[in-house]
C-alpha cells in the first residue's frame, strides 16, 4: 500500500497545522488568531480575550496587547516599575516641577495617590484657575476686616488701628478713646476737656 501524502505539508500555514476530521487546519502562537484566509496569523488586539485578559496580562493597572504580548503602563501620576509589571506613586512634591517649588504650588504640597494638592498658608487663598498658585486675602475687603476703624492689609494678614485721640483695644480691633487729660492734665497749664 502506498502511503497518504501528509495533507498538512503543502498546505500553506505560517506556523503548524493539525488534521482536523480528514482535513488540514492551521494552528496560529498564544496572543494571536488566524487572519481572514485561515492560513495566515495575526495579533490578537483584543484584551477581552488576549494576553491581558488573564490577570491583566500580570500588570497592575493597564494592560495592552501589543502583537500577542501584554504590554503594562501606568495611569497618570504613577510610573512602571523595573519589573515593567507594577506602578508606583510619583511623588509629585519631590520634584521642582520645572521651576516651580512644591510640585508647582505657591506654599504647601501634599503628595496624595496618583496625584497632589496645594494649600496655602493662613490669609492666602488658592486660585480658582491653576489651583496651584496662593493670593494674598484682603481681609479688609470684607466687614473692614472686624476693625472698628482703620485696617490696613498686609501680605498674608491685615492690622487694625485707630485714629488720632484713639488706642487699639485689647482685642487688637476695638477702638478706645485716649482721655487725654488724665495723664499730666494733657499738657495743658489750665483745665482741659477732653472732645472725642
Amino acid at each position: 500500500p502506498e502511503a497518504k501524502a501528509d495533507p498538512c505539508s503543502d498546505f500553506g500555514c505560517q506556523y503548524n497545522c493539525k488534521i482536523d476530521k480528514g482535513s488540514p487546519k492551521c494552528l496560529c502562537e498564544d496572543g494571536q488568531q488566524l487572519a481572514a484566509d485561515y492560513k495566515f496569523c495575526e495579533a490578537i488586539n483584543d484584551d477581552s480575550i488576549g494576553p491581558c485578559a488573564t490577570d491583566n496580562g500580570g500588570c497592575n493597572q493597564t494592560c495592552t496587547n501589543s502583537k500577542g504580548s501584554p504590554v503594562c503602563s501606568c495611569k497618570d501620576g504613577y510610573k512602571l516599575d523595573d519589573d515593567k509589571k507594577g506602578c508606583n506613586d510619583i511623588d509629585e512634591c519631590a520634584t521642582d516641577n520645572g521651576g516651580c517649588t512644591h510640585g508647582g504650588c505657591t506654599h504647601t504640597c501634599t503628595n496624595t495617590e496618583g496625584s497632589y494638592e496645594c494649600s496655602c498658608k493662613d490669609g492666602y487663598e488658592l486660585d480658582d484657575d491653576d489651583g496651584r498658585t496662593c493670593n494674598d486675602i484682603d481681609e479688609c475687603a470684607t466687614d473692614n476686616g472686624g476693625c472698628e476703624q482703620n485696617c490696613t492689609n498686609s501680605k498674608g494678614s491685615y492690622e487694625c488701628s485707630c485714629k488720632d485721640g484713639y488706642e487699639l483695644d485689647d482685642d487688637k480691633k476695638g477702638c478706645n478713646d485716649i482721655d487725654e487729660c488724665a495723664t499730666d492734665n494733657g499738657g495743658c497749664t489750665h483745665t482741659k476737656m477732653d472732645m472725642n
